[in-house]
Formats: C-alpha cells, structure tokens, sequence
C-alpha cells in the first residue's frame, strides 16, 4: 500500500510523495518531489494498468505538441511500480470544478475569455492531430501555478483518434454529454466543442445550465433561452454593455449548435466573429480580434478597466487547493 512518504522509483528520477492530491476511479494522484532537487511534480499511480497504458498512449500522441502554446497538460514520464503506471505531469494548480467551488458566483465575462481563447487552442491543437479527447468537464481543465490566467487541459484517459470514434462509444459525463453521444448517432472531435462550449456556459452562468441528472432532462433542457443568461450576469458586473454579452452568447450558441455538422469549429471560434445563423458556413475573415469582445486579451485585461477594481477572476489565480484529477 502506497502511503505519504514512500518513494517512486522512475526511469528518470526518484519521486518521494509528499501527499496525495486526490483519488479516482482508476487510481490515486500523489504530490512528489523530486529527490535531489526541488522539483515538484503530479503523479498518476493507477491500479488499472490497461487503463494506464491507454493514457500514456494517447499522451504520446501529443507529446510533440507545444504544452504551453496549447493549453495541454505536460507529462514527463511514465513507469511500472509495484504493478501500478505510474504517469509523472507537472504540478498545476485549481480546478475549474475548484475554482467554482470557491468563487459560487458567475465568472467575469474578462475571465472566461481569457479561458476561452486556452481551451479553443487546446481543441484545435488536438482536432489538427485527429484526437478527440471525450471527457471535456470543469474538472479536466485546471488553472496553471502562474502569475495569470492559463489554463491547461488534462486527463487523456478517454482520448480517442476521430477516425476510431465510433456510434454507441461510452463516452463523456451526462452534464457535458453531447446530443450526439446521448442519441447514438455519428461521432466527431465535435463533442469536445459541445462539452467545452458547456463548460463555458457553466462558469458564465454559475452553474450547470441544463439540469442533467439523467440523460433525458439533458436532452430535454438543450433547447434552453442562452439569451435569458445575460441578465443575470450583467447586474452583476456592470461594465460590460449588452453589445459584449451577446457576442459571448453568440459564441456560446454556435459551440451548443445541436446539429454537430453546424457546431463551430475551434479555428472559426478563435478568428471568426460568429453568429447563431451562421454557425454551420464561417470563414476566418474579420477575426474576434477586432472587436471590443476579443478573446485574445492579454493577461492583465482580466481585471475591470478601473485598475482599482479587480474583477472577480482574481479567485482564479489563487492556489488554495489542490488538483484532484490529472
């Protein structure tokens, strides 16, 4: 039995755990230092070995993808202990699932497009190499340990090629589950659109959307007035006009387009200026960029235009908990 203190033996390094950070289905995830140094690091220990070689498979997949410039979790290494995979990734910070925890209010509109931009990189970084990675949840999405806003995506035990996604695959959690996925009908990288465009939808509205303790209320609720959400989050911050709530909106519309053919796709997010009506037919001609709703601000554009009042996404950067998943 693994306990706090006792020593991982790697191909690269002996890891000594320092404390576990959470535990999961599959197995546990432990806090090591690197001995010898002070290198921190987030180590997966899972019992299920099939299960672990198949993350570490889909790892490998984008283990030539820029970690930083695409928002994806960084894994190190990976090695057998005591029959268990152990996968070695790099310390992050809070949760989502966390950061809504801590902060129950909605997010600030600057926050969660400093989010958007991270995750729509992080999808089109994996739609470029044919990977879906099906189990897009705030959970899976964590908070870098740095000075600003970064998010990074983790958790590839579901990653699948898209050319493999097949009808009926047992894929995604029933509040980020796309129509698709909940009809058994053709799959695509489409369904992390859906899921993250949920998550979004999640942090703008404080929380989950739809009501999903089954499959059917989830169905049934996808026809919900995302207009009727910018009410709520403007008396709450009122410096932004309706003009940059309905472009989120429009966003957030053309991400949970029920028809996966007509969903945006995450280049079209990232330089299009998208509208509900043509979601299915974008070209990257005036860029997102341009308008006063940029999800390309920079870093220090999350606090409010008076620099006397930090906006709420200052809750975000803090590194009060742990991660509990990686």
């Amino acid at each position: 039995m693994l306990k706090k203190g006792h020593y991982l033996v790697g191909n690269c390094g002996i890891y000594k755990v320092l404390q576990f950070l959470g535990e999961g289905t599959y197995g546990k995830v432990a806090k090591c230092i690197k001995f010898g140094t002070q290198e921190m690091y987030a180590i997966k220990i899972m019992k299920n070995n099939k299960a672990g070689q198949k993350e570490v498979e889909s790892m490998k997949l984008i283990e030539h993808l820029d970690p930083e410039e695409n928002h994806l979790v960084q894994m190190y290494e990976c090695f057998s202990f005591q029959n268990m995979t152990c996968i070695v990734y790099e310390l992050l910070g809070n949760s989502l699932f966390q950061v809504m925890c801590d902060q129950p209010d909605p997010v600030h509109l600057h926050g969660i497009r400093a989010f958007a931009r991270d995750g729509l990189k992080a999808l089109k970084a994996l739609k470029r190499i044919g990977l879906a990675h099906c189990d897009i949840k705030i959970d899976n999405i964590m908070v870098a340990n740095t000075s600003y806003i970064n998010l990074k995506l983790i958790d590839f035990g579901m990653a699948t090629k898209t050319k493999d996604l097949s009808v009926g695959t047992e894929i995604q959690v029933t509040p980020f589950k796309s129509p698709e996925v909940i009809l058994g009908l053709p799959l695509d990288e489409g369904v992390d659109m859906w899921a993250f465009g949920m998550v979004l939808a999640s942090l703008y509205f404080g929380e989950y959307p739809f009501p999903s303790e089954t499959e059917y209320e989830t169905i049934r609720n996808h026809v919900t007035n995302l207009d009727e959400m910018i009410g709520i989050h403007q008396r709450l911050f009122v410096e932004h006009d309706e003009d940059d709530h309905k472009v989120f909106i429009d966003l957030l519309k053309c991400m949970l387009e029920i028809n996966p053919k007509n969903r945006i796709t995450p280049r079209q997010a990232l330089h299009s200026n998208p509208s509900p009506s043509s979601c299915g037919s974008l070209s990257p001609k005036k860029t997102v960029a341009s308008t006063h709703a940029s999800l390309y601000h920079s870093p220090g554009e999350i606090y409010s235009s008076s620099p006397k009042t930090p906006v709420r996404v200052e809750a975000m950067m803090a590194t009060k908990g742990e991660p509990t998943s990686y």
